[in-house]
């Protein structure tokens, strides 16, 4: 391994969306107004792109155990994995675990981090804690217990297109060719840092 690439843990399966593949999945995003234009179509799209790089968002993984008391019975232990992007701050529990793979990647491709540390994490840890997860038990509150910290990658298309019928940046899931417009919007604000 080189100065210029590190070892990653990345989010998602193998192979992720090509270059070539991203630029279909562009113009399935865009409106159908946007889509309607006359010349709108994929080659239209790569042709006025000025920028089409794979990039890799940093998200920190907690594994976490939720522990309920029910006496007389023994405490119930629920393994839950909370997220944390760690540009923006915004925080979650994921419905199920993502699949993570190893790969190396060239550090100029890599999002810099705003929470740098496990240390730092661990608030944004416990707010899910604390005004999610408990928001389900109703009377007693169960306790928490973190297990696990570590740093994951989401790989990511940014793709800049300048012209006069699309003009922007979109950043595309490289896993599943979704547009993310939400976390897009997060990132520019930081409204989410605690």
């Amino acid at each position: 391994m080189t100065k210029e690439k590190r070892k990653i843990k990345r989010i998602g399966e193998t192979p992720i969306i090509s270059e070539y593949e991203a630029y279909k999945y562009l113009y399935k995003s865009l409106s159908p107004i946007r889509k309607w234009k006359r010349h709108m179509n994929e080659t239209y799209l790569r042709d006025h792109s000025e920028e089409c790089q794979l990039v890799y968002h940093p998200l920190w993984l907690a594994e976490t155990l939720v522990i309920a008391n029910r006496p007389p019975f023994p405490p119930k232990k629920t393994p839950n994995m909370v997220f944390v992007d760690a540009v923006s701050g915004y925080r979650g529990v994921f419905s199920k675990i993502p699949p993570i793979q190893d790969c190396e990647v060239m550090l100029k491709d890599m999002v810099s981090m705003q929470i740098p540390d496990t240390d730092s994490v661990k608030k944004y840890v416990r707010d899910v804690q604390t005004k999610q997860i408990n928001r389900s038990y109703i009377l007693k509150k169960p306790g928490h217990e973190i297990r696990d910290i570590y740093p994951v990658y989401l790989p990511l298309w940014k793709i800049v297109i300048r012209s006069e019928l699309v003009n922007g940046t979109f950043y595309m899931n490289a896993n599943t060719g979704e547009l993310e417009t939400h976390m897009q919007k997060r990132w520019q604000d930081g409204r989410n840092l605690l």
